[in-house]
């Protein structure tokens, strides 16, 4: 019988570690290409890459459901990223 104590949980970097490389992914590509381009392209190309590749790593972790293939679901993913992140950096320039 197992008792409370015994149980490990998993640690919450396990969860969300993904989330953490496409988001540092996203900005640091954005703060590159920020020297060429104004900033809100420039965010949203570094959002549409940085989430397009951490899509990538997880989809090979989890398929994505209701019968979409891994690329177009990656894709989507990475346009949601881009489009939102360049959005907000064209209202709210820092």
């Amino acid at each position: 019988m197992t008792k409370e104590s015994e149980v490990q949980q998993a640690s919450w970097w396990s969860s969300f570690w993904l989330g953490a490389v496409g988001t540092c992914l996203m900005m640091s590509l954005g703060w590159v290409l920020k020297r060429w381009l104004p900033l809100h392209f420039a965010m949203g190309i570094g959002g549409f890459v940085g989430w397009f590749v951490a899509g990538l790593i997880f989809a090979r972790r989890t398929p994505p459901k209701y019968g979409i293939p891994v690329g177009l679901a990656v894709l989507l993913m990475g346009l949601a990223a881009g489009l939102s992140i360049g959005v907000l950096s064209y209202f709210f320039p820092w």
